[in-house]
């Protein structure tokens, strides 16, 4: 039988624990938080019940995924099975080997880029500290096509910022450019 990827194999179901772990955690801290008036339409329960079922349904959808059969990985290969019709003539019906283990510069750059969002967010405030973070992950993550990321990072911390104080009346950080 054929090795299953990491993320496919059972070890790979801590993702989905925590994730209802967390799922739990905000719904009994949802029920317990003692909300001041009525909160309106988006009150301060609003999000907390939005991550909570998002994070049960993302848990579900993961385990699932790891659970099901994958006919590509846990079916047993033979010599005869080396050509079929999912395999090309002349090929000896290997698969490219996967990288083993952790890619440590890019989780270094990945951490660096939290630990430098939450040292500037005070002093660049949200939106362009935000918009630093996604670029930081971005590049850990492999992308290298600097205006979509810059872009998309703008857009995504832009809708935060509108979310929080449009929506839900909270005001996140506006560094120095709160003073314009």
């Amino acid at each position: 039988m054929s090795r299953r990827p990491a993320h496919l194999s059972r070890g790979a179901l801590v993702v989905p624990a925590i994730l209802a772990a967390l799922g739990v955690f905000l719904v009994y801290g949802t029920m317990t938080m003692e909300v001041v008036g009525g909160g309106g339409l988006f009150g301060p329960t609003t999000m907390p019940w939005i991550v909570a079922v998002l994070s049960f349904v993302i848990a579900a959808l993961l385990a699932f995924d790891i659970l099901r059969p994958h006919a590509e990985y846990d079916r047993p290969t033979t010599g005869a099975d080396a050509v079929g019709p999912d395999r090309a003539e002349g090929t000896d019906g290997a698969e490219p080997a996967a990288a083993e283990g952790v890619n440590g510069p890019a989780v270094l750059t990945a951490i660096g880029g939290v630990a430098g969002f939450i040292v500037v967010l005070p002093f660049l405030g949200w939106i362009l500290s935000a918009t630093a973070l996604f670029i930081t992950v971005a590049y850990a993550l492999g992308n290298r096509r600097w205006p979509g990321i810059v872009l998309g990072g703008l857009a995504i911390s832009a809708a935060i910022q509108v979310v929080f104080s449009g929506l839900l009346g909270i005001s996140l950080p506006a560094g120095f450019v709160g003073g314009f």
